[in-house]
């Protein structure tokens, strides 16, 4: 299908009017915090009506949390075209180091930040993740078949769990923070987390190994 086809122009046109929604919402965040996040001003600044907002989107919360919709689908894209021959976690692994574009990570981690004075943002950040875990368990599947549908669950779960520990740890120590230097330090959390995931946590596996010879 050519760009010029009216079906496709439409498409373009709603996937445009749906960023500047979300964009526009986020900028508002950013100015007055969610107090100044109002479904009449995101429309206003998108230059949209306030029934066009609500074509595209349930709530403000919904608006917000498009960065962690496309940082999450874009990281489960990256996994999906990872080589068959690569275990599930080294295959995250090597997604995670793929995803160092600031555009993607320093909104998610600004968010995640304002997500803690926010308790309907963050339960919806928190949806976000589950949903990303139910997903991670279909590609799972895929790549692995006729395995143990309980193991693959937490494994998911697991590995997005571990995603969410890194964003936590990072905003610790860098909340606010969203230059090159910081996102490559969350860059670095992400791989690292998700690692301990893959060599099966060796640090604590040594300790408990020290604890039963001294024993």
């Amino acid at each position: 299908m050519s760009s010029s086809d009216p079906t496709s122009r439409r498409e373009q046109n709603k996937t445009a009017t749906r960023a500047a929604i979300a964009d526009a919402a986020l900028d508002l965040l950013r100015a007055g915090g969610p107090e100044a996040v109002t479904a009449d001003r995101i429309a206003e600044a998108a230059g949209v009506s306030r029934r066009t907002f609500f074509n595209y989107f349930p709530s403000v919360e919904a608006a917000l949390n498009v960065p962690v919709e496309r940082f999450l689908d874009h990281a489960l894209q990256t996994m999906d075209a990872v080589p068959e021959g690569l275990t599930v976690v080294a295959a995250a692994v090597q997604a995670m180091q793929s995803l160092a574009e600031p555009r993607l990570l320093a909104p998610v981690a600004e968010l995640f930040v304002l997500a803690a004075g926010n308790a309907q943002l963050g339960r919806l950040q928190l949806e976000a993740w589950d949903d990303c875990a139910d997903h991670l368990v279909d590609s799972i599947r895929e790549r692995i078949p006729a395995r143990n549908d309980f193991e693959v669950v937490v494994f998911a779960h697991s590995i997005v769990g571990a995603g969410r520990a890194a964003f936590a740890h990072w905003a610790r120590d860098h909340a606010g923070d969203l230059s090159d230097a910081s996102m490559a330090a969350l860059q670095g959390h992400l791989i690292d987390a998700l690692a301990l995931l893959r060599d099966g946590f060796p640090h604590l596996q040594n300790q408990a190994s020290d604890a039963e010879r001294k024993a």
